[in-house]
């Protein structure tokens, strides 16, 4: 497995240039050259489904594979299809911390029936999203990003989302 950005602190006006430096570096290290698609996923710190749902030219859906519960957090794995082929675009895992979020937003989580980035979004918490790690994954021919999501001023999220290296509109 390759992985790069990890613990890079950034400089004021380096936002931009560092996801594509980091992206490059991985493609160099990994031997791969990456649809523009893929960049885009890597690099986007909004809502995932929306930004991919562009991607593709229609609806996807996400759906919760798995999600365990305790008192301090939620594990869930879920994938993202589109909702025209119902072909898996992204896996992703994610860790949600429960103390860190208002209880309607958990409560949403809980009930399996959206996705995150759409949870977020409709509760109208207003967030950012750090991303803290990109890579390449050989044995499952994917490349993946890792990333947090902050509320106020702390961690509410880490995620990870892996996607396929296929071919098809934009790369994926």
């Amino acid at each position: 497995m390759i992985a790069v950005a990890e613990g890079v602190i950034l400089r004021k006006g380096d936002f931009g240039s560092f996801m594509l430096q980091k992206i490059s570096e991985l493609e160099g290290k990994s031997g791969i050259r990456l649809p523009l698609a893929y960049k885009i996923l890597l690099a986007e710190t909004g809502t995932v489904e929306q930004v991919l749902s562009i991607l593709i030219g229609s609806a996807v859906s996400v759906r919760a594979v798995k999600q365990k519960e305790n008192a301090r957090t939620i594990t869930r794995e879920s994938v993202i299809t589109s909702s025209d082929t119902g072909r898996v675009l992204i896996r992703a895992r994610s860790k949600i911390f429960v103390s860190n979020l208002p209880a309607k937003v958990v409560n949403q989580i809980k009930q399996k029936q959206a996705g995150i980035g759409t949870i977020i979004q409709g509760a109208g918490l207003e967030t950012f999203r750090k991303i803290v790690q990109v890579g390449y994954d050989p044995a499952a021919r994917s490349v993946f990003r890792k990333y947090q999501i902050i509320y106020r001023k702390k961690i509410a999220f880490e995620i990870r989302e892996e996607l396929a290296l296929e071919s098809g509109p934009g790369g994926i």
